[in-house]
């Protein structure tokens, strides 16, 4: 590809192989080896998530055969042999904007190299029910994944799950989404911490955090509550509600890069926050295509980026990267 990097180094090679090299504080397997699904996995996403209809609908209407790469019924083989990852190191500073893109997201569905780390791992134990647990641990390794192919491999860039993270999130699309804590918790309507019906704030219940005693039911027993914390949000309505869970994240990250480039306020976070919680909302749960609004919480130590915008004038892009 023209204008990019053609280094491969080990431990992108590895990665590709499904071996990330980080940790994860779910207090069990740290992830360094596969078959995810056989382990005994901590739950982060809370139970009051509704995902019911994310578990019927992709199948409604037959495209689809289960919740793996190989179950999505509009993506080819072919187009996966397309998205293969040879280990390759992109350095966005060396490539143009549609350059970068088209080596990160073959397509807003296929993350290069996503279909061998997820069959590396077998992330689900069942294809076509995985759990809350296997999907928060999936998402885990799929950032992780979009982070070395920036060869960003090292122990202290791999991003960690967080249940204050994942949970704020949840809190955050009940507020948006429902009034079920606007009588206990009046406010401004279209604020960050909500009300939020009758707003067009995108980010309204990006505050939102209830009282301990409100905060107890969602959280692991023993759990200290969650509290305001330094880090970033970003809102993604590119998901759909019946796309399979292998890939219901990635229109969320491809859609946004595509607009944004590396350098994007909302793209920043998915490579160099430590720390990460997901929400998925059915905003229609009576229609099959519709979307599936994706919050995503990133919190923690933000790390420097190895690369420079090449924009700025002080970019000197041959000494950019890992």
């Amino acid at each position: 590809m023209k204008g990019q990097i053609s280094r491969t180094i080990t431990l992108g090679a590895a990665l590709a192989l499904g071996m990330p090299l980080g940790c994860s504080n779910d207090g069990g397997d740290d992830g360094t080896g596969g078959g995810g699904a056989s382990r005994d996995l901590e739950q982060y996403t809370p139970d009051q998530a509704n995902w019911e209809t994310f578990a019927t609908k992709p199948f409604e209407g037959g495209t689809n055969t289960a919740h793996d790469p190989d179950g999505v019924g509009w993506i080819t083989e072919a187009d996966w042999e397309a998205a293969k990852w040879d280990g390759t190191i992109y350095n966005p500073s060396l490539m143009k904007h549609d350059e970068f893109v088209a080596a990160i997201c073959p397509s807003v569905d296929r993350v290069r190299g996503i279909r061998e780390v997820f069959y590396a791992h077998q992330p689900f134990a069942d294809v076509n029910n995985p759990t809350k647990a296997e999907i928060d641990e999936w998402h885990r390794i799929a950032i992780n994944h979009l982070r070395a192919l920036v060869g960003y491999t090292s122990e202290e860039r791999q991003v960690q799950k967080d249940h204050c993270m994942f949970t704020r999130a949840h809190w955050g699309d009940e507020r948006k989404f429902t009034t079920m804590w606007d009588a206990k918790y009046p406010g401004e309507v279209g604020s960050a911490a909500g009300p939020c019906q009758g707003s067009s704030n995108a980010h309204c219940g990006a505050s939102f955090i209830p009282s301990l005693e409100d905060q107890a039911p969602y959280l692991p027993e023993g759990h200290p509550g969650c509290s305001a914390a330094s880090g970033a949000e970003g809102v993604f309505s590119g998901p759909k509600s019946n796309i399979p869970w292998s890939i219901k994240w990635s229109r969320g990250f491809c859609n946004t890069l595509i607009a944004e480039g590396f350098w994007g306020g909302h793209v920043g976070p998915w490579f160099h926050r430590e720390t990460f919680g997901l929400s998925f909302w059915d905003t229609d749960p009576t229609k099959n295509n519709n979307n599936a609004v994706l919050r995503a919480k990133w919190s923690g130590e933000l790390t420097p980026s190895l690369y420079c915008n090449p924009e700025d004038p002080d970019c000197d892009p041959s000494q950019t990267g890992p």
